[in-house]
Parts: structure tokens; sequence; C-alpha cells
């Protein structure tokens, strides 16, 4: 066994500008991702968290960048690189830049890194029988099981994300898009987990399902990266399972994240970025104007009707600025310096924060 510290990710450099300068992700400089880790990856709906994920399962390079309508990966001065060192035989083009690899090499590298998507089917064939879209997923792990060992271990798949139960035998018949749509989210996930990566990044996992099934799906994510680490810890397979769990939910990746990758975006003037990285164990006292904003959205959600606690965000009307800090027309503490342009993530009390005011 060796301990948990080895990098699955490094980025550097990652700037995407969408067509027409439909938005800018911006510098996400010098970013790294443990072995073993459970991220999170929080902001609010647009800010550039999911697209961040399709560039780490890569989806978003440089050969396919005109499917996302992105006009430019990197910027003048260096190229954009998302390495992926936890498997040195694995290249992409001759390099180490997730961003660069072939379809080929994609197809090989997705064996280990997979993607939960926040929409199931953009991810699953609609007209394949439950049991064929699990037993293909299955097989991409173990091509050589045999069909009664294929037959429990799709059915065992299934009952740990609450596929199906004492109904599983019509279900496993039934198409995909005969399913509802939280069964069909349950499906997109066990087919992910079926296939054993070593990576797993979940977009949104259990949005729009019922509150007593997203603890359990939850409690299931949970349960899986334990039993893999203890796998590890034991010698029993090479490498612990790596969660990045993207949401909007504070309270969702306060509890299931170790550490936490904040993004904010701002559809006013086009750019998003990350403001602010930090470890749940060490919360600081002090956190990023935005990061503060959302933890308040969360404790007000949380309040009774009529609560005294009061939205603290500013809204600077009807001019909106372009220059500076990304997220100077929310900000209540902006100076001078913050309306000139973006600081860089900097290293403050135990966490990496973009912010001249902290």
């Amino acid at each position: 066994m060796t301990s948990v510290n080895q990098n699955v990710f490094n980025i550097h450099n990652l700037n995407l500008t969408f067509g027409n300068n439909k938005f800018q992700i911006e510098n996400i400089n010098n970013l790294s991702i443990r072995e073993g880790e459970i991220v999170g990856v929080l902001g609010e709906s647009g800010c550039g968290k999911s697209t961040f994920g399709k560039c780490l399962v890569g989806l978003i390079n440089e050969r396919d960048k005109f499917r996302y309508n992105i006009a430019s990966v990197g910027n003048y001065e260096q190229e954009s690189r998302i390495e992926f060192p936890l498997y040195p035989d694995i290249s992409f083009n001759k390099s180490t830049n997730v961003l660069s690899g072939s379809s080929k090499e994609l197809r090989k590298y997705r064996k280990y890194v997979q993607m939960i998507f926040q929409n199931p089917r953009s991810s699953l064939n609609l007209s394949m029988p439950v049991n064929k879209i699990l037993e293909e997923a299955v097989q991409l792990d173990t091509p050589d099981i045999g069909k009664s060992e294929l037959k429990i271990e799709v059915r065992n798949i299934a009952d740990k994300f609450g596929i199906g139960g004492n109904n599983w035998d019509r279900i496993a018949a039934s198409t995909a898009k005969d399913l509802s749509g939280g069964e069909r989210r349950r499906l997109g996930i066990a087919k992910v987990f079926a296939t054993n990566p070593d990576i797993i990044i979940a977009d949104e996992p259990v949005a729009s399902l019922d509150v007593s099934v997203r603890g359990k799906i939850l409690g299931t994510l949970y349960a899986e990266w334990e039993n893999r680490k203890r796998e590890w810890e034991q010698g029993n397979i090479l490498h612990p399972l790596t969660l990045i769990i993207i949401s909007h939910d504070f309270d969702l990746i306060q509890k299931m994240a170790q550490r936490v990758i904040v993004f904010y975006g701002d559809i006013h003037v086009k750019r998003g970025t990350v403001v602010e990285i930090f470890a749940i164990d060490n919360l600081p006292k002090t956190m990023h104007p935005y990061t503060e904003q959302l933890r308040f959205d969360a404790e007000y959600m949380n309040s009774k009707p009529n609560s005294s606690v009061q939205n603290k965000g500013l809204h600077r009307g009807k001019k909106i600025i372009n220059n500076g800090c990304v997220y100077v027309n929310k900000c209540n503490y902006a100076q001078d310096q913050c309306f000139k342009d973006q600081p860089g993530l900097e290293l403050k009390d135990n966490r990496r924060v973009a912010c001249y005011e902290l």
C-alpha cells in the first residue's frame, strides 16, 4: 500500500473561451486533486463547474472542442494542461495532457475516469434494456466474467442503487426510456460504478431525486468510497476511489467532501473562475465573500419562515463592471484594486483564495 498523496490530476492554465465570447473560464492554475479524496466542486448554475468536470473526463479537448462551441483552449502565452499521473503508461498524442488526447486514447483513459452526468439521458442508450446496460458496464471491467457470475453482479449493482427491487425482472427487461426520471438517474450512477473506475466525477448526482432517495444514493456513494479505501489499505487493489462531486448545494458538499473547490461565474460579464479552495476539517474563519454567501444561503434555506436571517448580498443595480475581480459586481467588500484586475489564488490561512481583501 502507498500513502494517499499521489495526484490523480494536475491542472495548469485552464482557460476556455466559448464561441463569440459567450463565456470564458479563466486561469485555473496549479490545481491538483489527490488520490483517494472526496472533492466537492461548489458553485451556482452557469459558473463553469460542469464544464470543468467534462474537461477532466476528456469530453472537452483540443481535438473535439467545436462540439461545445469552444473557440480556444489555453491562451496566447501557455497551453492549458490537465495531467493524469496515476497511470504513466497512458499518453495523449505523445504527451501527458488529457486535453490533447485522441478518441482512441481517451477511450482507454475512461476505463479509469468516468463521469455521472446531470442528465442521465446523455449517457444511456435509451433503447437498450436495463440489464443489458449494466451487463455491458460490468464486462468493461471484467471481460472474462462468466454468464452466471455476470447475472449475479448485475443484480448486486442494481440492488445497491435501488433499481427494481422486488420488480427487478420487469425493470431488467424494460428499456431506459421506459423508466421514470429517478430510475434513469439511478441507472446512470449504477452504470458508472459497474465499470469500477478509479476516479468518478459526479455532476449533481442526486438532483431532482426525492429526499429519501437522495439520502440512500449519497450513502451508497460514500459506502462505495469507504469499501474501495479499505480494499486499498489491505493491499487488494492498486488505487482507492477518488470522488469529485459537482453541486450547487453547500450542505451536500459540506457533508460529503473533504476538500472544496469553489467556482464563481458572472453571466453578465461572461467570466468564471475558481475563487477559493479549502479543507472541510479546517474551515477558514473568514471565507471568500462568495463562499460566505453560499453558506448563508444554505443556512437561510434551513431556517424557519420569517426568520431574522437576512440576505447579505449586494446588488449594484444596472451598472455592470466588466473589469477586475469576477465577483466585483456582487461583493460587499470591493475596494479600488478589486476593480482593476482578477486576484490570483493565494495561500492564506491554510486555504487558497482569490481575494485582495482577505
